[in-house]
């Protein structure tokens, strides 16, 4: 649980809905498809943008924290209303507030980066997920033109009218 000043709007009289702030939760673990959000996000980064910086990385995925480990808050809109946690309301009440976002990214990383971190370094060792632009195959530096078909086979037959059983296990016998 993070513990941020009140980000909610004044109540009509301009007194803050919580003088104590408000409390946002995060889940105790992160589910499988956003693990994979988050380990794929900074290929995605980076296919987009290939100077992005380390810091813009880890950026990313804090915001990734936040994005899909935010499970319930306190906060409430300009008629006292609660407002659902989707990630749209992440983006629009708490990332669009740096001095709260922050406070929460804190308790994020120190809760999911032990999960999440080990991830990433064995995706940053994969193969990036787009399709590169030259051949990775081998080349040996030689033509590119298709070998010749071989000509058919120049061996004859033996004739085999003279040939006898040179095995008694056919007629039944054994080799002991």
């Amino acid at each position: 649980m993070a513990h941020i000043d009140c980000i909610c709007p004044s109540k009509a009289d301009g007194q803050m809905r919580h003088p104590d702030g408000d409390e946002i939760t995060l889940r105790e673990t992160l589910g499988f498809r956003s693990v994979l959000a988050l380990r794929n996000e900074p290929m995605v980064l980076k296919t987009e943008d290939p100077d992005a910086s380390t810091g813009e990385i880890l950026a990313a995925l804090t915001e990734g924290y936040l994005v899909f480990g935010v499970e319930s808050w306190t906060l409430v809109d300009a008629k006292g209303k609660p407002i659902p946690v989707t990630r749209a309301n992440v983006r629009e009440h708490l990332l669009s507030r740096p001095d709260a976002a922050i406070v929460v990214a804190d308790a994020a990383d120190e809760r999911y980066s032990a999960v999440v971190l080990p991830l990433l370094l064995r995706a940053s060792n994969s193969s990036p997920l787009t399709p590169t632009s030259d051949s990775t195959s081998p080349t040996n530096g030689g033509s590119t033109k298709r070998p010749k078909r071989s000509s058919p086979s120049s061996t004859t037959s033996s004739p085999t009218a003279g040939t006898a059983t040179t095995t008694s296990l056919l007629a039944g016998g054994s080799n002991s």
